[in-house]
C-alpha cells in the first residue's frame, strides 16, 4: 500500500473534517452519483400520491438484508405515524405493524428517488455510496448506523447539520418517528443539507473526471514519485525516530554520566584539602 503513487479518496470536504493531507491524496468524493432518473411507472405512481408531504427513503444497505421481527415492527410503527410516504428498502417477513403509507420494495432505485422533488427525508444505515447520494441531492437524513464505518460517517453528518442519530439496539418506535419529524420540520436540516450539496457541486470538474485525470496523469508521466512523501523510504524505527531519540537520550546520559563524575572528584578534592588543613 505503501507503493502507491496515487491514492483516489471516496470522500470530499463536503463530508471530511479539514486536516492536512499529502498531495498524493486526491479527493473524488461522489464519483458515483447522478442526475435523478425516472422511476418506474408503479413507483412514480405512489410517490405522487403522496401530495404535499412528500416521501421518506429508507433502506439500510445491501448488507443487512433482513432484521429482527421485533425491530421490523418498531420501525414499521414509527413509519405509520408520519404524515409522509415511505418507500422501504426491507426483504424480510411483512411486519404486522406496517401502515398504509408504506410500501416494501426487495430493490429500490435509491439514488432516483432521492432526487426526486418529493423527497422529504433518507433513512439510511449510513453507508458512504447513500450519504454522498443525499448530499448531491441535499436530502436531509436520520442515521440508523449499525457497524464498520457507518457510526463515524453518520457523526460527519450530525455534526455537519444534516443529519439527527437514532441507535438500532435501543431504538424504539417514538424515537424513529421524532428523528424523521426532526429532519423534516426543523428547517435547519434541509438547509445544511443543500448548502452541503452546493459545496459538493461548486467544484473545478466533477469527481469523475478527477479520477480519469490524476490516474492517466500517473500513467502518462511513468508513475507520480514527485507527490509522494519519503516517510515511505524510511525505515519503521526512522519513521517513528527512535534513532534520533537514542541519540538524544545518550547524550543526555553520557552528560549527567560526566557531571556525576565531576562532582564526585570535586567532593573527594574537598575532603582532602579539608582533611590536610586538620592535619596540620
Amino acid at each position: 500500500m505503501s507503493r502507491a503513487d496515487i491514492w483516489l479518496m471516496r470522500t470530499y470536504w463536503d463530508f471530511d473534517f479539514p486536516r492536512p493531507f499529502l498531495p498524493n491524496f486526491k479527493f473524488v468524493g461522489g464519483i458515483h452519483c447522478r442526475p435523478a432518473k425516472p422511476l418506474p411507472e408503479d413507483m412514480e405512481e405512489f410517490v405522487q400520491s403522496s401530495g404535499d408531504d412528500g416521501i421518506v427513503v429508507f433502506t439500510l444497505g445491501s448488507l443487512i438484508n433482513n432484521i429482527t421481527t421485533e425491530k421490523a415492527n418498531v420501525i414499521a410503527s414509527a413509519l405509520a405515524q408520519i404524515p409522509q410516504k415511505v418507500v422501504w428498502s426491507y426483504r424480510g417477513e411483512k411486519p404486522e405493524a406496517l401502515g398504509a403509507n408504506t410500501r416494501i420494495y426487495d430493490w429500490i432505485p435509491q439514488n432516483d428517488l432521492l432526487g426526486h422533488p418529493k423527497t422529504r427525508a433518507f433513512i439510511t444505515h449510513g453507508g458512504t455510496n447513500g450519504i454522498y447520494e443525499a448530499i448531491y441531492h441535499g436530502v436531509p437524513m436520520v442515521g440508523i448506523p449499525v457497524f464498520a464505518d457507518q457510526p463515524e460517517n453518520m457523526v460527519h453528518m450530525k455534526s455537519k447539520g444534516a443529519a439527527v442519530i437514532v441507535e438500532l439496539k435501543s431504538m424504539k418506535a417514538e424515537d424513529l418517528r421524532d428523528a424523521v419529524n426532526t429532519v423534516i420540520n426543523t428547517k435547519t436540516y434541509k438547509e445544511s443539507a443543500m448548502r452541503l450539496s452546493s459545496i459538493h457541486h461548486d467544484r473545478p470538474m466533477s469527481p469523475l473526471d478527477e479520477a480519469v485525470f490524476w490516474i492517466e496523469f500517473t500513467m502518462r508521466n511513468k508513475g507520480a514519485k514527485h507527490l509522494r512523501v519519503q516517510a515511505h523510504e524510511l525505515t519503521w524505527y526512522q519513521y517513528h525516530s527512535l534513532d534520533v531519540l537514542a541519540f538524544l537520550l545518550t547524550v543526555v546520559l553520557l552528560h549527567v554520566f560526566l557531571l556525576v563524575k565531576i562532582c564526585g572528584l570535586c567532593f573527594r578534592w574537598s575532603c582532602r584539602r579539608r582533611g590536610k588543613r586538620k592535619a596540620q
